[in-house]
């Protein structure tokens, strides 16, 4: 079964209806909540069943292309799809617009017209742009670019950028991705231990086990940040003192090891005293 014309007309015109629906949206969620991320848009968005990420690159779109931006496309008889527009409107490492004022659509809308080119894509635009695909495009499974490949090509600025785009929304995710950089880290730091076929020595143990404890004390903190407000139970403030007796050994033994250290490198050789336990 094929298409026809028409079938392309309307489809474009449903489309269009659709770009025109998710800027409306946008302007609502501009109108609710202009500034940036707070409760009370999260609440709006979980309210009318939208997705709060969603819905913030619906409001960001929305600011970018204003009135006159929009009777343009509208009046220019090419079609343009919300993608589109979206791509215009991310933000480049600079912080600013990747298409501030949409100068370059507008040129691509003289053009088509002039040509008699019914339709700008996202693609196109992205190219005459000189950017890469989105990240929701770019995770399709029909894409021709690899996540790998395509962060490859990214300055660092733009490729931290697009992994914190990753695994900001779903925290299970950015745990676990987390987690596999620390070991990926732990593993390269071992190997500078001297891990490998023979059996470690006793100084190389040592290393790697405070390479270890400092994961773990670090991932402790990232779970429980200063800022967070707990109320203690009986038995957490129990294992909080018992914590902070063993920590503030460890603490002196290994304020002890380095300072010995130091005078070692300073001085050639130094009288190792006795560590009394705490």
């Amino acid at each position: 079964m094929s298409y026809t014309d028409q079938d392309v007309r309307e489809g474009r015109r449903l489309m269009d209806d659709g770009r025109e629906n998710r800027l409306v949206i946008g302007d609502k969620l501009l109108a609710v909540s202009p500034a940036n991320p707070d409760g009370a848009f999260d609440r709006f968005c979980d309210e009318i069943s939208l997705n709060p990420r969603t819905a913030r690159h619906y409001r960001h779109t929305a600011r970018l292309c204003t009135a006159p931006v929009r009777r343009l496309v509208a009046d220019s008889g090419v079609h343009v799809s919300y993608s589109a527009l979206r791509e215009g409107a991310r933000l480049a490492p600079s912080g600013k617009p990747y298409d501030e004022g949409y100068s370059t659509l507008r040129s691509l809308l003289a053009e088509a017209s002039e040509a008699g080119i019914g339709r700008i894509s996202a693609p196109q635009y992205r190219r005459a742009l000189g950017i890469g695909p989105g990240l929701q495009d770019l995770l399709d499974p029909a894409s021709d670019v690899s996540v790998a490949q395509y962060l490859g090509a990214l300055p660092p600025a733009e490729r931290d950028k697009v992994l914190r785009e990753l695994v900001e929304e779903d925290d299970a995710f950015r745990d676990a991705v987390k987690r596999a950089i620390d070991d990926k880290r732990r593993r390269d730091r071992e190997d500078r231990t001297g891990r490998g076929g023979e059996k470690p020595s006793k100084a190389q143990s040592l290393a790697r086990d405070l390479v270890r404890l400092n994961d773990q004390i670090t991932g402790l903190m990232h779970r429980y940040p200063p800022s967070t407000a707990l109320d203690f139970t009986e038995e957490q403030s129990t294992a909080c003192a018992e914590a902070l007796g063993t920590v503030e050994v460890l603490a002196t033994w290994i304020r002890f090891r380095v300072k010995n250290d130091e005078s070692v490198t300073a001085h050639g050789r130094v009288a190792t005293p006795d560590l009394v336990a705490v």
